[in-house]
């Protein structure tokens, strides 16, 4: 009986940290284009690169917090 409790406590903090690499990836794309001062075309290109290894980061965060 307290393993299925247990079970479903663990499961509710999973759902939860299901959202956190999201949260993790997008507070670095914004620290990353905070700066004013920068080309808007190099704006843009760092902002593609950090889409693109922002989905890599997701990819290996939701696989670890899946085990």
């Amino acid at each position: 009986m307290f393993e299925e409790i247990e079970a479903k406590r663990l499961n509710q903090v999973a759902k939860k940290l299901k959202f956190l690499p999201y949260v993790f990836v997008g507070i670095l794309v914004f620290t990353f284009n905070a700066n004013y001062e920068m080309n808007p075309y190099l704006q843009v290109y760092i902002t593609l690169l950090e889409t693109q290894l922002g989905i890599v980061v997701l990819y290996f965060l939701t696989k670890k917090l899946g085990k």
